[in-house]
């Protein structure tokens, strides 16, 4: 994943530490990848908790990582049934993805004045991008197996995504940070604005993605870019 803000990683390190001791007396988890691709990622993060019972914030990221390790290995062989261009592009969707999704969290978290739960969210956002692949993925092989259809309205709701993404996306301006003072206040609006640039960035290449692909894949990745960028807004 893209780098998120140095507190968020100090939060999750001073997490893992706590549990760290823990670790060795907890059950240990072990399901094999077809049964958690199965399952999903939401049953999968409650049965975490029910073997580990760790339901802290720790035992949820381990969940979702859990989780990533078998998605994002069976997302890359089904790429395979694509051509070289074709996974190049795959990566770069998930690298641009990732870019505009941590950086939105990492906006929360500095808007919100700090809290653990902001690394967790973005996290579980890294789980549920892989599910996101995996459907893009497929849409991909099944356009490119097949004479192209023209699908007018997909295409449609593919432009009005991006337009709604594009009119939320964070100007250079940022906010009035009342819950930051001092030094740390000056290191945020630095952060924030950084964010900001970085998301507008991939926005910018991920919309002429969307432009070059078949109408439903458009559509697919029009609708998760919006996802991503509007990520922590609703918190």
């Amino acid at each position: 994943m893209h780098k998120l803000t140095s507190h968020i990683i100090l939060a999750l390190l001073l997490l893992g530490f706590v549990h760290s001791a823990r670790a060795a007396q907890e059950p240990e988890f072990d399901l094999p990848c077809p049964q958690v691709l199965q399952l999903g990622l939401d049953k999968v993060a409650d049965l975490y908790g029910e073997k580990t019972k760790d339901y802290s914030t720790y035992g949820m990221k381990q969940a979702f990582n859990y989780y990533v390790d078998c998605r994002r290995p069976d997302n890359d062989l089904q790429a395979r049934g694509l051509s070289v261009a074709g996974r190049k592009q795959v990566d770069e969707v998930r690298d641009k993805l990732s870019n505009i999704g941590n950086a939105s969290w990492s906006n929360a978290y500095i808007i919100a004045g700090g809290g653990t739960l902001y690394g967790l969210a973005s996290v579980g956002a890294y789980a549920e991008r892989e599910d996101f692949m995996s459907r893009f993925v497929a849409a991909l092989i099944k356009s490119a197996g097949s004479q192209p259809s023209r699908l007018p309205a997909a295409r449609r709701r593919a432009n009005r995504a991006i337009d709604r993404a594009r009119r939320s996306l964070p100007g250079p301006r940022a906010p009035t940070l009342d819950s930051w003072t001092g030094e740390s206040r000056a290191e945020m609006l630095t952060q924030y604005r950084s964010n900001a640039k970085e998301m507008r960035s991939a926005f910018e290449r991920l919309q002429t993605i969307v432009r070059l692909l078949p109408d439903k894949a458009a559509e697919l990745l029009a609708r998760q870019i919006e996802s991503e960028v509007s990520a922590g807004l609703e918190e």
